[in-house]
């Protein structure tokens, strides 16, 4: 549906329609969004009905400025050396991915992540100089730095290597 800009024939709906389109231009300007997103913003604001909301989705979702899997093959391409595979799929399910989204996004670019690598810069992060205090430290310490490592989502088996000790 174009836009209707002749303010003789411009309807209420038009009016609404082009607002929210604009809105939503605005919105995802500066970082891209969810559709999740995106919707529970236009909601947020109280203007639009529910059905111009929606026509506003499937107009962005058509011309590919809201789509949901290019955003989630994105996002764990950024994060993949930041965030461990736990952290990444809870972050999407906040922003309102479909579980299908990032199961097929996961399998796709799943030789990428590594959980050693991760666990590592985590360790190194909370305690700078840990390989060469590890043996000092007595257990209460080294739980704790399991905990945290735990707490970030890896699994037991990188922790454990990483941190070169049985707990």
């Amino acid at each position: 549906m174009p836009y209707n800009l002749d303010p003789k024939k411009l309807t209420n709906e038009d009016w609404l329609f082009n607002n929210c389109r604009e809105r939503s231009f605005y919105i995802i300007e500066n970082s891209p969004k969810t559709e999740f997103q995106l919707r529970r913003r236009l909601k947020m604001s109280k203007k639009y009905p529910d059905d111009i909301i929606e026509k506003t989705i499937v107009f962005l979702k058509q011309h590919k400025y809201i789509d949901d899997i290019a955003f989630t093959e994105r996002f764990i391409e950024i994060n993949k050396n930041i965030k461990s595979k736990k952290q990444i799929i809870s972050k999407l399910y906040e922003k309102g991915v479909n579980r299908e989204i990032i199961d097929n996004a996961i399998n796709k670019l799943m030789d990428e992540f590594d959980d050693l690598t991760i666990a590592k810069k985590f360790l190194l992060k909370k305690c700078p100089n840990y390989y060469e205090i590890h043996s000092d430290m007595d257990r209460d310490e080294k739980n704790k730095l399991y905990g945290y490592l735990a707490r970030k989502g890896l699994s037991y088996e990188s922790i454990s290597s990483v941190m070169r000790v049985e707990l």
